[in-house]
């Protein structure tokens, strides 16, 4: 066993099973008289529900994956050649397919009996979308050791909002038509309750980022106090196999001590005898 082994069977894995399993898979390090493995696996983190959904989804469908990264990579050469069409057209089929991959992570979880509330969907989305802009995302998506969820926080064609038919030198933008019509109070009806929702909708993502975050915290600590078990164990195995070595040897001493008064009373005697 090495360590890419190792993070590759526990990653592979539910998150539920992550704490035990990796005690086994250090039990095994220590065995085999490997201290460096043991701490590094050790070391290694349990993944939140969104990132084991990514981390699920690289696994069981990796060419969908593959072609998604490979989207990526054409919206940032077509960013880099402020190609205005091909920009519009790669961020609409990028809003496709990660929803499409968001989608497969949840049912791949649905598999394997997790309902994946709302927040842990968005940290799906987030996390697959920062895979198309940052390598090191990718990379780590790509083999399916995620422990957290990412995020992009750029600008650009990968942002999480579609581009707008910015002005580039294919096209220049077209200047918006003038309106032949009033509006009417039904149209300010219509666009107070559209702020309306869209406040709403804010409110709610934040409500929502705030209870990821939450959970987030929890489980870190959980991870923190299982640690701290483990090695309260390990501490506590190796101070009673110390106590038994010390009282073996006690027994010993005990023995000796005896046998050498025995020794010592024959000898005295005898010497009275003469």
């Amino acid at each position: 066993m090495d360590l890419e082994s190792a993070a590759d069977e526990l990653y592979a894995g539910s998150p539920d099973d992550f704490i035990e399993h990796r005690k086994a898979l250090v039990t095994q390090a220590r065995a085999a008289k490997d201290r460096a493995l043991a701490t590094a696996v050790g070391a290694l983190r349990r993944p939140t529900r969104s990132a084991w959904l990514v981390n699920l989804y690289a696994r069981r469908a990796p060419d969908e994956l593959a072609e998604l990264l490979d989207l990526g990579a054409a919206l940032q050469a077509a960013q880099e050649q402020l190609s205005g069409p091909d920009l519009r057209r790669l961020s609409a089929d990028r809003g496709k397919a990660l929803a499409a991959a968001t989608r497969r992570a949840v049912e791949l979880g649905g598999e394997h009996g997790y309902d994946a509330p709302e927040a842990v969907r968005l940290e799906v989305s987030q996390t697959l979308q920062a895979a198309l802009a940052d390598p090191e995302v990718a990379a780590q998506v790509r083999i399916g050791t995620v422990t957290q969820a990412q995020a992009y926080g750029g600008f650009g064609p990968f942002a999480l909002t579609p581009p707008t038919a910015a002005a580039t030198p294919e096209q220049e933008p077209e200047p918006e038509p003038e309106s032949l019509e009033p509006e009417t109070p039904e149209d300010d009806g219509a666009d107070a309750r559209r702020a309306e929702a869209e406040s709403n909708l804010h409110t709610a993502e934040a409500a929502l980022s705030a209870a990821a975050e939450e959970a987030e915290t929890a489980t870190a600590r959980a991870d923190e106090l299982a640690d701290r078990v483990e090695a309260l164990r390990t501490e506590l195995a190796d101070a009673e196999k110390a106590e038994s070595e010390a009282l073996r040897q006690a027994r010993a001493a005990r023995k000796t001590l005896a046998e050498l008064e025995e020794d010592a009373r024959s000898a005295r005697e005898a010497h009275e005898a003469l």
